[in-house]
Order: structure tokens, then sequence, then C-alpha cells
């Protein structure tokens, strides 16, 4: 991570503030620990946590071994527990904090060829739509980016399954992903992927609305997903209310 460590610094610097980058490891129990303590150490408080390490695999299911589901999940899903369960001790002892997901439009729909990271995504949403319920009372806010596709490396960074000799027996299915994902992948190459400036820009508003002000979720350019989200929160409301757990319900906040 030095390069992105030094463009992070770089950034910093030019914007007035004073840079203080720590390595960290989010599938690394003890580099999480680590890296918390020495930010309390340093500041005394944790008021906000951005859950944005993440990564792809494409291609057909049954070409991924568990092993290679284990690495994906391990970065996507689990780093974002370890990183909760480090830094929430801090944000309760506070009665304050904000927990932001880097989510994505796959969290909602599936891509076909991105079933891996799809899963992972919606494993995510669950995980950060239960942790909302349990820590906005303590004043402790949760908020879900959604974003579509944009100009980041998530697509040159994407890994290939270990066992790709399955796509063999996939005929027509094989052949659509061998036509679309190059399609895919050129689509941010090329300069079509629109900037992650909208990405950037829904954070920082993110980060100036009130604490218990802030919507739960916010589509950045992914089609289709305000539709479910609707659907979602009103089948989340009925049954919440059906359990008699309507103490635990929010009013929801427009989104910016």
């Amino acid at each position: 991570n030095a390069k992105a460590r030094e463009s992070g610094e770089s950034l910093a610097t030019r914007a007035g503030e004073p840079p203080q980058a720590l390595e960290l490891d989010v599938t690394d129990d003890a580099s999480v620990e680590r890296a918390v303590q020495d930010v309390i150490a340093r500041s005394g408080r944790i008021d906000v946590l951005i859950n944005n390490a993440g990564f792809s695999y494409i291609g057909l299911n049954e070409a991924h071994t568990v092993e290679d589901l284990q690495r994906q999940f391990d970065t996507n899903f689990f780093g974002v527990a370890r990183m909760n369960r480090a830094v929430l001790p801090h944000m309760r002892k506070q009665a304050r904090g904000l927990l932001i997901y880097m989510s994505s439009g796959g969290g909602r729909t599936i891509l076909p060829f991105l079933g891996a990271y799809s899963a992972s995504k919606f494993a995510l949403e669950a995980l950060a739509e239960s942790y909302h319920y349990q820590l906005y009372s303590l004043g402790i806010d949760t908020v879900i980016l959604q974003p579509g596709a944009h100009a980041t490396p998530v697509a040159s960074n994407s890994r290939s399954p270990s066992e790709a000799d399955r796509n063999a027996g996939y005929g027509a299915v094989a052949a659509q992903f061998d036509q679309v994902i190059p399609n895919f992948l050129a689509f941010f190459a090329d300069g079509a992927a629109p900037a992650p400036k909208a990405v950037i820009d829904a954070v920082m508003t993110v980060l100036a609305l009130p604490t218990g002000t802030r919507p739960l979720r916010i589509p950045i350019g992914a089609r289709g997903v305000e539709e479910i989200n609707r659907a979602s929160a009103q089948a989340q409301t009925a049954m919440l209310e059906r359990l008699g757990l309507t103490g635990l319900l929010q009013r929801p906040a427009k989104t910016p």
C-alpha cells in the first residue's frame, strides 16, 4: 500500500491537513487492533470508520474453490466485522460515532459473473443494517453507500477463480462470459467509467450531516438500487412491527 499511502499523504498536505497514515491489514486481527490502538493513543477518540477495503473475483461460481470464497469474504465481509469490533467500544464510550460502509450496486442486484463479490456485498449490507438497528439509539450512525461502476482499480485488481478449467462444461454460458468480461474490464480501462468524485462527494455530505439525520442507504449511480431499497425498507418496517421491535426503528432520513 506504499503508493496509495504516499498519494494520500500528498493530498492531505496540499489541503493543509497534517497527514497521519497507518499500515493496516483488515484480514489480520493483530494488525487491526494495533492500528486502532495507535489512533486512540494519538487522538484519544475515533469518530468515523469508513469500511472501504474490498476486491472482486470474476468468473463462474463453480470455478471458485472454497479457499477463493474464503479470501473474498475475509476482506469484504470479515474485514468489516474486525474493524467494527475494534472501534465500537470507543464509539460507545463516546456515545457518538459514524460507520460508513462501501457497498455496491452489486450488493442489491446480482451480477451474474461476479457471484462471489455480490454475495460478499449482500452479506455486508445485511450486517450493516443489523448494526444500524442496534447502534443508532447509542448515538452511532450507520450509512451504506451503494456506488455503481466508477473508475477505480477494483476491476483491474479483480482475480480469476482457481479452477477456471471448469468453464468448459458451461457451453453458451461460458461463451457469454468470454464475450462480456473483456468489455466490462475495458469500460474501466479506457476511461468510460465515471470518475469516483461522486462517491467522495457522498462521503463528505454524510460527514457534514448531524448525528441522527443520516440516511441508512445512499445509491450513487447504481441503476435499480433505489427501488430495491425502498421496497426493502417497507418490508423491514412491517416485519419489525409484527415482531414488536418498533423501538429499534429510526425514522428514515431523506437521501441527500
